[in-house]
């Protein structure tokens, strides 16, 4: 299930991913005009009301009309959250789990932001599909690792390891990974 923000919620994505067996969860991007077919259902939630509806999405102009489901949840003082999603079976993803699962999104635009601002990691340096996903997950396991570093150094401090600002640690974590590597690598070329 793929994850994203309202501006990769358009027909055009869903086809794709329809066509590859795959499937998404969005907010919902106004420019995607949805054509109510049926309300799915409708319940009352703590805060406000949820309701699921089966759409016809897009204008079939720049890609063909998407069936889709528009989950939305007005709460009482007015918010409104809407998501799309391409999974047609309740079953397998309810409106309720759809609105608990939207909100991990953040984890992952968190791993891409520390990657891009605090890895420095802006380009990736292959055209190769393959290139770029060994680029994209060794990132991805040193990023872990540094989060992993941070948790442990917070639990050492006594405090959230949210507090601790991942700009200024993972380059100092890096530093210090870098030294610490100097040193052992001269430790063992001095005992050869």
């Amino acid at each position: 299930l793929l994850l994203g923000d309202r501006l990769y919620a358009s027909v055009q994505l869903f086809e794709l991913l329809s066509a590859a067996g795959l499937f998404g969860l969005f907010r919902r991007n106004a420019k995607v005009g949805l054509k109510k077919l049926k309300r799915l259902s409708r319940q009352r939630l703590e805060g406000g009301t949820l309701e699921d509806w089966l759409v016809e999405a897009g204008s079939g102009q720049t890609a063909p009309k998407q069936l889709l489901r528009w989950i939305r949840f007005r709460g009482k003082r007015g918010v409104v959250h809407e998501l799309l999603t391409n999974v047609l079976d309740t079953q397998r993803l309810s409106a309720a789990e759809a609105m608990e699962l939207y909100p991990c999104r953040c984890d992952v635009e968190r791993l891409f932001y520390d990657l891009k601002e605090v890895l420095n990691l802006h380009c990736f340096y292959a055209a190769n599909p393959n290139a770029v996903a060994m680029q994209l997950y060794a990132a991805g396991m040193v990023h872990t690792a540094m989060r992993v570093a941070q948790a442990h150094v917070a639990l050492k401090a006594g405090i959230l390891p949210e507090t601790i600002s991942t700009e200024k640690f993972f380059p100092r974590m890096a530093a210090a990974i870098s030294q610490w590597n100097l040193l052992r690598a001269g430790g063992q070329a001095g005992s050869a």
